[in-house]
């Protein structure tokens, strides 16, 4: 029996116990404890929602929920096309909210010579007394659109609707069938 050959075995073996040892060791050190999330999502009702104006245009969707609409406004060739009443922002909850409005998109895009055919679209927010409490306007310079700031956040106080009135106005000479699709976010604070 070779001596030799015992003793590097046992070495090798020694060695990978000991380099097991301290792996474990350093991996066991790492983990002190573990902690356990479990939210519970529950889908409420939104406090703040849409609901049909007195003006409400025919054409017009609005959400189930109360959260989304799609107008279907019209405008004239040199003609102001106004919209007293087509949509209300309504607080439902027995506390004030606040909102804002926000520009997404608007196609046809600035660049686009149809943009031209428009000269404004104007949403105005008004208080239950026809105050007006924000607006936001979309212009037209040329192809391009002029799109609104943001709002500031407007306090809807609790129980109470707020109406969004609409004003839409093409150029003199406005060509017929084309739509200017927007897309804006009433954000909930």
């Amino acid at each position: 029996m070779n001596l030799k050959k015992i003793n590097s075995k046992k070495s090798i073996t020694l060695l990978a116990l000991i380099l097991a040892s301290i792996l474990i060791s350093t991996v066991s050190a790492a983990v002190y404890y573990s902690m356990i999330a479990q939210p519970a999502v529950t889908i409420t009702a939104a406090p703040i929602v849409f609901v049909q104006g007195n003006d409400w245009p025919s054409g017009s969707t609005l959400g189930s929920n109360g959260t989304w609409v799609s107008l279907a406004l019209k405008a004239y060739p040199n003609v102001t096309q106004a919209y007293d009443q087509p949509l209300n922002v309504s607080n439902t909850d027995s506390s004030s909210h606040t909102f804002r409005l926000r520009h997404i998109s608007i196609t046809p895009a600035s660049g686009n010579s149809q943009v031209s055919n428009f000269t404004s679209i104007n949403f105005v927010v008004e208080n239950a007394a026809g105050t007006s409490q924000a607006s936001f306007n979309y212009t037209v310079t040329g192809t391009t659109w002029n799109t609104p700031s943001t709002t500031s956040y407007l306090t809807l106080p609790a129980s109470t609707q707020w109406i969004i009135y609409v004003s839409t106005v093409a150029t003199a000479g406005a060509n017929s069938g084309i739509t200017a699709n927007i897309q804006m976010s009433v954000d909930v604070e």
